[in-house]
């Protein structure tokens, strides 16, 4: 694809700015299964996608295969798409902003196939001999992927990144008493070589076996922790509260909460989509605007907003870098990178510790049916143990959670220490709440 050519033609047939997007996605992963390669797959896939602002209306179209002898046809079609759009809001491209990128450490080491089935062999091996309550191994891999990102447009912008992911994952079944329990985790490697097998064998099995022989408990109103990965369930589900676009049109119920104090002021949330402790940065967003580091909520009160540049011009503001696309084919929407609660001092043992007696919750089901955005309420199964005396009681299922995310967020008595990026962009720490309603048997 000749850019430039598309570029000028673009604005030779009446078009005010216009913009090419490009994706090249590399792909590589391979399981394992009963002591054999299961699968091994490649793939690699260049997306393109174009924007145009025609009579001041944003039109786009994407391509996995386009060749320049299509310009014309292809042109003409967006100039068509933007003569139909009735929206009286005004998109536009952007000019190009200086910016100094930031980049991980990570130093990536890609291995060779028969070192990854070496790895994953050893793998089975040790889950599978772990504890006799681990009745199988249903799923074992490990996963590799690079993305590569392109922008170029009329108006001199012209940008590129890159960036890498590697991972393993186990997917483990255990039983005892008529009772069966799975767990799944993914773990991100940087070098194969140095992984810790045995310690992430323990992990994989160790949380399979903890659900077992779990019971209901009576409902009731008590102390609650959301351990992290629950609390970045719960967390994941509002994050739209910050978006610009959901703000603008009054969809999120902090529309008419600019700095007021929404939260306790143990609360502070930041969005970062430079922070190279997560798994991936960006340097720019989709639209080519930098991105910065924000802070959302400090100490409990709401004192910024995420946005794109159609958002932004919505509310009269800037982009805060927050204009991403969820795949090369799709449009420009409002997005969190790297947003995380803030975390505090305090282990989640230390947590419970404090606590001394009450529910830990572990996981969180149901979180597409069981909560409305607009109200913040919710509802969903979950599961946990019970914490008496500053120690771990007993596993605890068949409970449900609920509540109201905004008065919870109220409720802070502490916020645990242990953020973990893995593979999240949205990420929570352990969180312990003065009290939350469960109800159970």
């Amino acid at each position: 694809m000749n850019k430039q050519k598309w570029i000028d033609r673009a604005l030779e047939l009446g078009l005010e700015s216009f913009e090419i997007y490009q994706s090249l996605t590399s792909e590589r992963s391979v399981t394992w299964y009963e002591g054999k390669l299961d699968t091994f797959t490649t793939s690699k896939v260049l997306g393109t996608s174009i924007r145009g602002v025609y009579q001041k209306k944003m039109a786009n179209m994407a391509f996995e295969k386009i060749e320049d002898d299509q310009m014309d046809a292809v042109l003409q079609a967006l100039i068509e798409q933007a003569k139909t759009i009735s929206s009286k809001e005004e998109d536009k491209i952007r000019t190009p902003q200086p910016f100094e990128s930031v980049h991980k450490p990570t130093k990536w080491v890609v291995p060779d196939v028969e070192q990854v089935k070496e790895v994953l062999k050893q793998l089975e091996s040790k889950l599978k001999a772990y504890d006799p309550r681990i009745l199988q191994v249903n799923e074992l891999g490990y996963q590799e992927a690079c993305g590569k990102r392109m922008i170029t447009n009329s108006l001199g912008l012209d940008v590129e990144d890159e960036e890498r992911m590697q991972i393993i994952m186990a997917y483990v079944v255990a039983g005892e008493n008529n009772d069966v329990q799975v767990n799944y985790e993914v773990e991100v490697v940087e070098d194969l070589s140095t992984l810790d097998l045995d310690a992430f064998v323990k992990k994989v099995c160790d949380k399979a076996i903890e659900k077992l022989n779990a019971s209901s408990m009576p409902s009731q109103t008590l102390p609650v922790i959301f351990e992290t990965e629950a609390m970045t369930s719960l967390f994941s589900a509002f994050t739209g509260l910050w978006n610009g676009e959901l703000l603008y049109k009054g969809i999120s119920c902090l529309k008419d909460k600019w700095n007021e104090k929404i939260f306790s002021e143990k609360i502070t949330i930041e969005d970062d989509p430079r922070n190279v402790e997560a798994l991936t940065i960006a340097n720019f967003d989709d639209e080519g605007c930098p991105t910065r580091k924000k802070v959302l909520v400090k100490d409990g009160v709401f004192v910024q907003a995420l946005h794109s540049t159609k958002s932004a011009s919505c509310m009269q503001t800037e982009s805060t870098g927050n204009g991403f696309k969820s795949g090369y084919a799709s449009t420009i929407g409002v997005s969190p990178m790297n947003c995380c609660i803030v975390p505090g001092e305090k282990s989640l043992q230390q947590l419970e510790e404090t606590m001394k007696d009450g529910l830990v919750i572990t996981d969180l089901q149901g979180l597409h049916a069981g909560i409305d955005f607009v109200t913040t309420n919710f509802s969903l199964q979950a599961s946990g143990y019970l914490v008496k005396d500053g120690k771990r009681d007993r596993s605890v299922t068949l409970i449900t959670v609920a509540g109201n995310f905004m008065d919870l967020m109220k409720k802070v008595e502490e916020v645990g220490s242990d953020l973990d990026w893995s593979y999240h962009q949205i990420k929570s720490p352990s969180i312990y709440f003065k009290e939350c309603a469960v109800s159970g048997e």
